[in-house]
């Protein structure tokens, strides 16, 4: 029976809802009907995987498609939908109370086909105009928006991520870059972490924060440079960030040390050697051996206080002495976390 329950005519028959509208529904359940294949490269913040085919199946069927046509590709597709439709409608029915959003590639015949699953069973759903090509459309779009940034800054070690998150703690408008990108910014960024996101995902989480700003709030987000590890800060964002006011935080050089140790010496040390040789280059020969040999020391201190003088701080120094826009500079000895958090709160008001 099942096999014969809808036809292509019937699949036309969709109840449908535009990207715009969708996302401004935020208690919606976005249910991604791709292969996990597809799924991985990129999907909507938040949205759930329940795959109408999975990999090998979906590739099947788009070699029955190129062979035979879309008719017989429509009756293969049945086929496994009938064997996976137990396994659908468990992990679908946690979701019976809510509206569900079913998007695939196109929002074509995958998307389709779910929808009259869900519809035949009592749950309400829609399907994405446009699918994930609609998304990625809406997400790309999205970073032309403007934001009140103010840029907080400063040396390596300045706890410039954690001022951040308490930030966002106490509810004010943030964007954790390192956060969505999974990876700390430097060539010791990835340490005690898992693989880095997609290209495509990073842009997507990101999104999914900054259309959600008020236009008229101010947005603290920490300096970066374009990459953080392998990903890349989309252009009009990063373009907005370079122009923006920077609050720079000047902590003493032992503190900045000490935050360091705290941060990273928790790792093995061949991991930390490792990352080193990724800016032995730019070390030079000589300070690069004399790194690794304090390294091998266990001398931490004197290990993070020789790469900062003779690495991140040159850097740092070189890309502050680059930016063109006005700077603040709070000279931080012995203040808190949240005293600094205050400062940055107080001067933004007038920014």
């Amino acid at each position: 029976i099942f096999l014969t329950m809808f036809t292509e005519t019937d699949l036309l028959n969709t109840q449908t809802i535009d990207i715009d509208k969708a996302v401004q529904n935020k208690n919606a359940i976005w249910i991604d009907v791709r292969s996990s294949r597809e799924y991985k490269k990129g999907n909507y913040t938040h949205s759930v995987n329940i795959e109408l085919f999975n990999d090998i199946e979906y590739s099947k069927l788009g070699e029955v498609y190129k062979r035979n046509g879309k008719s017989e590709s429509i009756k293969s597709g049945k086929k496994y939908i009938y064997n996976s439709l137990e396994q659908i409608l468990e992990k679908i029915s946690k979701f019976k109370k809510y509206t569900i959003y079913i998007y695939c590639a196109r929002g074509g015949l995958r998307s389709k086909a779910f929808f009259k699953i869900l519809e035949i069973h009592g749950y309400k759903s829609f399907v994405i105009l446009g699918g994930y090509k609609s998304l990625r459309n809406y997400v790309l779009s999205s970073f032309l928006k403007t934001r009140n940034i103010i840029i907080i800054g400063g040396n390596t070690g300045s706890k410039k991520t954690s001022i951040l998150k308490l930030m966002k703690k106490h509810n004010y408008n943030t964007v954790d870059l390192e956060k969505i990108a999974n990876h700390r910014g430097s060539a010791f960024g990835d340490l005690g972490l898992m693989k880095q996101s997609t290209q495509q995902q990073f842009e997507n989480d990101l999104s999914y924060e900054w259309v959600n700003f008020d236009n008229n709030s101010n947005v603290f987000v920490e300096s970066e440079s374009r990459t953080i590890g392998k990903i890349v800060i989309p252009s009009p964002i990063y373009s907005q960030m370079i122009n923006s006011h920077y609050i720079r935080i000047n902590m003493n050089f032992d503190r900045r040390i000490k935050n360091l140790i705290s941060e990273y010496g928790k790792y093995p040390l061949t991991h930390i050697e490792h990352r080193l040789k990724k800016i032995s280059r730019k070390l030079g020969s000589e300070n690069f051996n004399y790194a690794v040999k304090l390294l091998k020391n266990n001398d931490l201190y004197s290990f993070c206080s020789h790469i900062l003088i003779n690495y991140y701080d040159k850097m740092y120094k070189h890309s502050l002495n680059k930016r063109k826009t006005d700077i603040t500079t709070f000279n931080i000895e012995n203040e808190s976390l949240e005293d600094i958090m205050y400062l940055i709160i107080e001067k933004s008001k007038n920014i």
